[in-house]
C-alpha cells in the first residue's frame, strides 16, 4: 500500500507530431515531488503514462498500489506538458474521477490547473496547487494522511479548494517561491523505467538523451509555459549540484 500515488498526463502518443519526433523524457518534476514526499517519510508510487497509457492501466495502478491519496503532478520543466492539449486535460479529468470513485482525495498541480481551478474541482479534484508544488504538496499530504499534523487547510499557502462547509471556492494566500533550489533532493530516478526511454531514443535516433534541470522560471516575458507556475522569475541551482 502506498501513501501517495503520483501521476501525470503527458502521453507521447496523444500528439502525433511528438510521436514522430520520438524524443520522450521522464516526468522530472513528478520524480522530484516523489523524492520530497519520500524524504518526509511518505511511501510513494508512480504511474508514468508517457510511453503507454490506457484508462484500464490507471485503474489497475489504483488497485495494485492501493494509495491513500492521488497527486497529479505535471512535469513543469517540460514545455510539452504546458501546451494544455485538450486530450491531456481530459486524461487529468478521468484520473480525478476514477480516484474519486475509489474514495481517494486528489491533489493536482499543473499550469493548466492553475489557470482553470474551477474546471478541475468540478471534475473531481479536491485541491489544486497553485505555483510551485513541493512544499504545498507536502503540507497537503500531512493534512490528508496524518490527522495529528498541524497543517490546517486555510494555513496551507498555494492551495485552492472548496470550503468544506459552504462548498464555495477558497483560494489561500500564494506561496513564496523557493530561492535555495539546492535544498531540494535529487529526483527519484529509481521510480521510472529508464530503459524504456532509452529503447525509444536508440530505436529512433541511435543515441540516448536524458533530461536534467539547472533552473526554474524564465527570464523572458512571454505569457505561457512557466508563467502560471513561476511568474516572471528565474532561479537556478548551484553549478556544483548540477554537475
Amino acid at each position: 500500500m502506498a501513501d501517495v500515488l503520483l501521476a501525470h498526463c503527458n502521453h507521447l502518443y496523444f500528439d502525433r507530431k511528438q510521436a514522430r519526433k520520438m524524443q520522450p523524457y521522464p516526468p522530472l518534476q513528478t520524480l522530484l515531488a516523489a523524492a520530497c514526499l519520500r524524504r518526509e517519510g511518505f511511501d510513494v508510487a508512480l504511474f508514468d503514462c508517457a510511453l503507454e497509457y490506457s484508462d484500464q492501466a490507471f485503474r489497475a495502478a489504483l488497485e495494485r498500489h492501493r494509495p491513500r491519496m492521488i497527486a497529479l503532478c505535471e512535469d513543469n520543466f517540460n514545455f510539452l506538458t504546458k501546451m494544455c492539449l485538450t486530450r491531456n486535460r481530459e486524461m487529468a479529468f478521468f484520473m480525478c474521477q476514477a480516484a474519486k470513485e475509489a474514495g481517494l482525495p486528489v491533489v493536482v498541480n499543473s499550469s493548466d490547473a492553475t489557470d482553470h481551478i474551477l474546471d478541475y474541482l468540478r471534475h473531481g479534484a479536491d485541491f489544486v496547487i497553485m505555483g510551485e508544488v513541493e512544499i504545498t504538496l507536502l503540507e497537503a499530504a500531512r493534512h490528508l494522511l496524518r490527522p495529528a499534523a498541524e497543517d490546517s487547510l486555510d494555513s496551507i499557502q498555494g492551495l485552492a479548494y472548496r470550503d468544506p462547509a459552504t462548498r464555495t471556492l477558497r483560494v489561500n494566500a500564494p506561496r513564496e517561491l523557493m530561492r535555495d533550489l539546492d535544498a531540494l533532493p535529487l529526483p527519484a530516478w529509481d521510480m521510472v523505467d529508464v530503459e524504456r526511454y532509452r529503447e525509444a531514443w536508440v530505436g529512433a535516433h541511435g543515441y540516448f538523451s536524458l533530461n536534467m534541470v539547472s533552473s526554474r522560471g524564465c527570464p523572458y516575458r512571454c505569457n505561457w509555459c512557466s508563467k502560471p507556475i513561476y511568474g516572471n522569475t528565474y532561479h537556478f541551482r548551484s553549478p556544483r549540484q548540477v554537475a
